[in-house]
């Protein structure tokens, strides 16, 4: 199920009638810019508001409720409840991955059509770049492990203090490794953000570990940061990252060989 920080209210179709060529002009001035961002590429994410009045509302979502079926109406709720219209949206974050195939296909596909129907600027963020920036407390360099299958997981590094993560590992932010790059990566990391789907074989790292928290708000607060600076993308060229093909290519591409 998912949870609202605040009362809910009912779905009534926001989005229905939004297009560039309907987009209404915005009605209330104020000195907050309302931005929107989506987390639902791990099992536990959420949707983040920044509202008019400077405020955050969240609405989490959990394992259970992460699919199609929650996050437009997840959406629309948080933005009934703060009163925001989408046409007073001013930016949109989405967390890109690794993650879950499905997931991730939902949150781009939402993203784009937002995006593009209401003529906003939009924000891709790695999924590894918001574990480190909900996480204040850890030292950096910091390495984070996500998207752990079979004997592989994608690795990140991130320097920076609270507030100001970077990632260090390129534009790709980060890479698959096997125990023998995932050693070779760690070596001068403070320590580690990792969750159970860590592969045993990387499992005696010996460094203090944490598990990540992909915080819908540190979204908000990253994508906020990214419009600021101008570092948005077209929603046509926006693309999940993917650490390894989706099961179901590789079942058929296996069929198809054999």
């Amino acid at each position: 199920m998912g949870s609202l920080t605040r009362a809910t209210g009912r779905r009534t179709g926001l989005f229905s009638s939004v297009s560039p060529g309907n987009r209404e002009p915005c009605d209330v001035i104020s000195e907050a810019a309302p931005v929107l961002a989506m987390e639902v590429s791990q099992r536990n994410g959420g949707v983040a508001l920044r509202c008019l009045d400077g405020s955050v509302v969240v609405h989490r979502l959990t394992s259970t409720a992460r699919g199609g079926d929650a996050l437009m109406p997840a959406i629309e709720e948080l933005m009934q409840k703060a009163d925001v219209a989408p046409a007073q949206l001013t930016g949109i974050g989405v967390s890109i991955g690794p993650g879950g195939f499905t997931g991730l296909r939902i949150g781009i596909a939402a993203a784009k059509m937002l995006s593009w129907s209401l003529g906003i600027p939009l924000v891709a963020v790695p999924s590894a770049l918001l574990a480190a920036s909900a996480d204040r407390e850890a030292g950096t360099p910091m390495a984070v492990a996500v998207s752990g299958k079979g004997e592989t997981c994608w690795l990140s590094l991130v320097e920076g203090e609270p507030g100001d993560r970077r990632l260090m590992s390129g534009d790709a932010g980060g890479q698959l490794v096997d125990s023998t790059g995932f050693r070779s990566m760690i070596q001068h990391a403070a320590c580690l953000l990792a969750d159970e789907h860590l592969p045993e074989s990387m499992a005696d790292h010996g460094l203090p570990t944490r598990t990540p928290d992909f915080d819908p708000s540190a979204l908000l607060i990253l994508t906020e940061k990214h419009l600021a600076r101008g570092e948005v993308v077209d929603p046509l060229n926006l693309t999940p990252l993917y650490p390894r093909l989706p099961e179901a290519v590789l079942l058929w591409d296996a069929r198809e060989s054999g």
